[in-house]
């Protein structure tokens, strides 16, 4: 039952429009609820293996919650003096308003709202998925489930994008008229991560389906009936296709991300790889496989426009550097507590000095994001959430490694692969903010879970694992006759 509802949570974390729109947090949490409450006892062991990231996250949460949490009006001006002039600037408050007695941390108590929500999405998430996969048999369906409804969200993706490119699966208009809506989401550079978390791991798992179903066993006829019968095509076409619509998003760092995310797959994964006789038609194989893949979904005009956009500071009117520098008054000014998560457009309406008219948008622009999830955090939290959140990423990058070099089964190359699309996913956060959407944010708890499960002696071992070849059969003992 949990395993469905997981399945079921990642679905409809997506089909609601990525959680974009505050109403679809709620069947979203109420789904995550029902799948934690479904088996709390494993939900929530807090396992001691995984015990420092549990706190570590719990704290984060915390953090969050500070932000929210009703203070004296004293206090809240003692650690964030700058909070009212960007309160009364958000809210038209008039001058000479005597000030209310009790305030937050948070400049915007909604956002944070949501903010919260989201965060928490993607930690019990997490747990969720570190419960279904520990209990045994669960990697092998959510590979699948992966591989199935993320080919056919990114297929819809494309074809929603040539029927009706302004709309949001078909039914929705975002509201910014800036706005590149690509699938359910209304960036595209945050679909573009989706298909990074989705992808990554169902990439690992082919590998797996090729390891335990040898390119060449016997004869060719029996080789190819072998692998058709293995699905090791179809996943295969499902990693293309994903990754094929990823490059059609245009998305520089998306590309930057699934290009660390090959080289840390690489990194995890080479203690494991052996040159076999047939390495040499397998590279030819794969190498063939891009190359119809480049012809297929690369759009190389857009590719070089892009390219070219990157490298051109004359012709945009304004850039990434820009807003990271406008970005660091905030960062001097809420050190310690931060604006609230969430509220980085609500303090760019203070803080914010350049002005550009533009006319696409018949309107000014406006930084509503830092364009660096890292550098976000750190004007939306301060101190307070940024410590915590290192301490969470220290966690996730020991804990990964430790479980990683664990494994000894074949499915050891799905944790590489869920390995991997977060080493993507925390790439591209050097530019973008695609953590912000609930539907990244459980998807990245699920990958962290699958990742971090440990199975125990007594758990009922994957059905697609086979017992490892260096670990010897127990010996019976043998009563002897007299």
């Amino acid at each position: 039952m949990q395993r469905a509802l997981l399945i079921l949570l990642f679905a409809v974390s997506y089909l609601l429009f990525a959680g974009g729109a505050t109403w679809t947090l709620g069947p979203i949490a109420g789904i995550a609820a029902l799948a934690a409450l479904v088996s709390p006892t494993a939900t929530f062991a807090f396992p001691r293996r995984t015990r420092a990231l549990d706190l570590a996250l719990i704290t984060v949460l915390g953090a969050v919650a500070v932000q929210l949490a009703p203070l004296p009006a004293s206090v809240v001006t003692a650690l964030s003096p700058h909070a009212d002039e960007i309160t009364a600037a958000i809210q038209l408050v008039p001058p000479g308003t005597a000030p209310p007695s009790w305030a937050t941390l948070s400049v915007n108590r909604q956002a944070t709202l949501y903010a919260l929500a989201t965060v928490a999405l993607g930690v019990v998430s997490f747990w969720i998925a570190r419960a279904v996969f520990s209990a045994g048999g669960g990697t092998r369906l959510f590979c699948k489930a992966l591989a199935f409804l993320g080919t056919l969200a990114a297929t819809l993706a494309v074809i929603q994008k040539a029927v009706a490119p302004r709309m949001v699966l078909f039914v929705m208009m975002p509201e910014a008229r800036s706005a590149s809506p690509f699938g359910a989401f209304v960036n595209r550079n945050h679909f573009a991560a989706w298909l990074l978390l989705v992808a990554a791991p169902v990439a690992g798992y082919c590998i797996a389906r090729l390891h335990i179903h040898p390119t060449r066993r016997g004869r060719w006829r029996e080789s190819i009936g072998q692998i058709m019968s293995s699905g090791v095509i179809f996943t295969a076409i499902a990693v293309a296709i994903m990754l094929g619509i990823l490059l059609l998003t245009l998305s520089r760092s998306a590309v930057a991300g699934l290009g660390c995310a090959a080289a840390a797959g690489w990194w995890l994964g080479r203690t494991r790889l052996r040159v076999e006789r047939t390495s040499v038609p397998a590279m030819l194989g794969w190498a063939g496989a891009i190359i119809i893949g480049v012809v297929l979904f690369v759009d190389l005009d857009g590719w070089a426009t892009r390219l070219e956009q990157s490298f051109d500071t004359t012709s945009a009117p304004f850039s990434r550097f820009t807003i990271w520098r406008e970005s660091l008054p905030i960062i001097r000014d809420f050190w310690l507590t931060g604006t609230g998560a969430g509220t980085y457009s609500n303090a760019m309406t203070v803080y914010q000095q350049t002005r550009v008219w533009v006319g696409a948008m018949h309107n000014w622009a406006h930084f509503n994001n830092a364009h660096s999830f890292y550098v976000q955090v750190a004007s939306e939290g301060g101190l307070l959430l940024s410590l915590p959140a290192l301490w969470a990423a220290v966690a996730i990058a020991t804990l990964g490694l430790r479980a990683v070099r664990a494994d000894k089964g074949e499915m050891f190359w799905v944790r590489v692969g869920a390995a991997a699309g977060l080493v993507g996913l925390a790439v591209q956060s050097l530019w973008e903010v695609a953590l912000v959407m609930p539907a990244n944010a459980v998807l990245a708890g699920m990958l962290l879970g699958l990742l971090l499960y440990h199975r125990d002696g007594t758990s009922r071992p994957d059905p697609l694992m086979p017992a490892p070849a260096d670990v010897a059969p127990p010996v019976m003992p043998v009563r002897m006759a007299r």
